[in-house]
C-alpha cells in the first residue's frame, strides 16, 4: 500500500509498482491503512510518507503497525533530513527513503523485503 498525501507522487509510484506486477492500494492518510486492515485485506508492505495530514503521521502509523501487525513491512519516505534518525527505531531494517527517490529503487526495496520474508518462512 502506498500512503502519500500528494496525489501526483502517489500515482507515479503506485503506477510504477503496478507495472512491476504488484497489487497496489493507495491512500492519502494513515486511516486508509487502518481501514484496509480492518476490512480484512492482507498487506505485505506499506510505503508511507512521514508527513501525513490528520492526527497520525507516518512515524506513528509505523509504530502502530509494528505493534499490531508485525508481519507488515513499513518503508518510510520524506524530504525532511531530520526524520532519518527517528526512522531507525521504527524500521531499522528498512530505514528511510529520502525524496526525491527513484521508483525503481522503491521496487527493489520492496522486492528485497518480500524475498526475505519468503526465505524466513521456508523450513
Amino acid at each position: 500500500m502506498v500512503v502519500e498525501p500528494d496525489v501526483l507522487v502517489r500515482m507515479v509510484i503506485s503506477n510504477h509498482l503496478r507495472g512491476c506486477g504488484y497489487q497496489v492500494l493507495e491512500g492519502a492518510i494513515a486511516q486508509d491503512v487502518h481501514a484496509a486492515l480492518a476490512g480484512g485485506l492482507q498487506l505485505d508492505c506499506v510505503f508511507v510518507e512521514v508527513q501525513l495530514p490528520g492526527t497520525e503521521d507516518g512515524f506513528t502509523l509505523a509504530k502502530r503497525l509494528r505493534q499490531t501487525y508485525p508481519h507488515v513491512d513499513v518503508i518510510l519516505t520524506t524530504g525532511i533530513g531530520s526524520a532519518a534518525e527517528r526512522s531507525v527505531e521504527l524500521c531499522e531494517q528498512n530505514g528511510i527513503v529520502r525524496k526525491p527517490y527513484q521508483a525503481r529503487d522503491i521496487e527493489a526495496r520492496i522486492r528485497s523485503l518480500l524475498e526475505r520474508r519468503k526465505s524466513l518462512k521456508r523450513p
